[in-house]
């Protein structure tokens, strides 16, 4: 649980580092050209993803609409959804006796 959560909050971090590159980029005075979740897995991966494992269908069409967002974007909702998962719950009794009758 607290590597998910510590996991999470890195990711989280690690977008606002990645907008920012994203804005500085983008202000400058050369051609603007965005790092996409397409260029990311790449990255991580060693290869480029294509479209040959997925089935022609709605789902390549959203794969390819993923790959194509930035990946600050990516990464964000990744680690916000890590750091929902692992949050800490408080336990709750649902069954517990209130001493009155029923």
């Amino acid at each position: 649980m607290m590597f998910g959560r510590f996991l999470g909050w890195f990711l989280i971090a690690l977008t606002v580092v990645m907008a920012s590159a994203d804005a500085v980029l983008a202000l400058g005075p050369a051609d603007y050209s965005g790092i996409v979740t397409a260029d990311l897995l790449t990255l991580l991966t060693g290869g480029a993803p294509d479209g040959t494992d997925v089935a022609p269908s709605l789902l390549a069409t959203a794969s390819g609409m993923l790959l194509d967002l930035p990946a600050w974007v990516m990464v964000g909702l990744a680690g916000t959804a890590m750091v929902v998962a692992f949050r800490k719950r408080n336990k709750r009794f649902r069954f517990r006796r209130t001493g009155g009758t029923f």
